[in-house]
């Protein structure tokens, strides 16, 4: 049988299985009572424990573990290789963490892989492809805690982890429409990895907007927003930057919250060409928002942000930062 070894314990997170218990159990609890614990999707962000840790505890104690949940879609991005109009699927037999192991579910990935629309839309990963990616493993070990959490055994929930890089609008779409199958049986959840805006000459973003009415105003006419540069004179902007960054992230979530399940894709793409926001999630996002358009018209789908962080409050060029927003979806 072959295991994914946890490559990213010991430098993103701790390998020591009683420090990293305390540590994520420390950030579940930290959230109080929950808003709600019936979300079957959760965007979270996908860095360093300690770095993003709180946040992400927001969308895990949102999330409808019960005893009934057999099986947890885990979609992220692909920092280290691009690859289009395919989704890549786990090719392991199981997820190692410090927690425990998790059994991935084969005969869901088998029959992704087989599944076409005229072509083939999912593949199975490269095995040193996923080892090196970590949108996807920092999720696992806040999955087992969480599951220890609510008492559930790690044995009782397998999980199909997958690879999302650039899709066509078509491809998403026909992948949506797969993943719906799923996403209308509680059986199953599903977990978006995503960090927001990465800010910064070094991520080649330096996006601004004064206010809210500024970036509305972009958006009506779609017209691209300014790009601070080394000439920009930051005492004549209304906000600093790390709150203009702020504005363009929760501009974002209410891009989610706000449209309905017909045009939310189009909607999300509209605002991100026109933001040029480094989203890295945003193309599993979009995946299951193409999914979400294929439920019925008159299923209601609520889009809520418990919580919003940032690695650092930029305040001029020569800083960057990374935020954090914790999402989830009820249905």
């Amino acid at each position: 049988m072959s295991i994914r070894p946890a490559t990213h314990a010991g430098s993103w997170y701790s390998k020591n299985a009683t420090d990293l218990s305390h540590q994520l159990q420390t950030y579940l609890t930290s959230t109080k009572k929950p808003i709600v614990s019936n979300a079957r999707v959760i965007i979270s962000p996908h860095a360093g424990y300690r770095y993003c840790g709180h946040t992400m505890a927001y969308s895990f104690a949102s999330l409808a573990l019960t005893k009934k949940v057999k099986r947890v879609f885990i979609l992220g991005p692909s920092h280290h290789i691009y690859f289009k109009n395919e989704v890549f699927v786990s090719g392991f037999d199981a997820i190692e963490t410090p927690l425990g192991e998790f059994k991935v579910d084969k005969d869901v990935c088998k029959k992704l892989v087989k599944a076409k629309h005229g072509k083939k839309l999912f593949a199975f990963m490269n095995q040193d492809v996923d080892m090196d990616e970590h949108s996807l493993e920092m999720q696992f070990s806040m999955l087992a805690q969480t599951l220890k959490w609510r008492d559930i055994e790690l044995e009782q929930v397998k999980v199909i982890p997958m690879m999302v890089s650039h899709n066509s609008t078509e491809v998403d779409m026909e992948v949506g429409e797969e993943l719906a199958k799923y996403l209308v049986d509680p059986e199953n959840l599903f977990i978006l990895s995503s960090d927001f805006c990465h800010w910064g000459r070094r991520f080649e973003y330096t996006g601004y907007v004064g206010s809210e009415g500024e970036l509305k105003e972009a958006m009506e006419e779609e017209t691209e927003i300014e790009m601070l540069t080394a000439r920009s004179k930051l005492k004549h902007h209304q906000v600093p930057i790390w709150k203009s960054i702020e504005i363009l992230d929760r501009a974002a979530m209410h891009t989610l919250s706000e449209s309905t399940n017909e045009n939310r894709y189009k909607a999300w793409k509209r605002y991100l060409e026109i933001t040029g926001n480094t989203i890295c999630g945003e193309r599993p996002i979009g995946v299951i928002l193409a999914a979400l358009s294929y439920l019925p018209k008159d299923e209601k789908v609520t889009f809520e942000w418990p919580n919003y962080s940032q690695s650092s409050q930029v305040q001029n060029l020569d800083e960057s930062s990374v935020s954090y927003s914790s999402g989830y979806v009820t249905l």
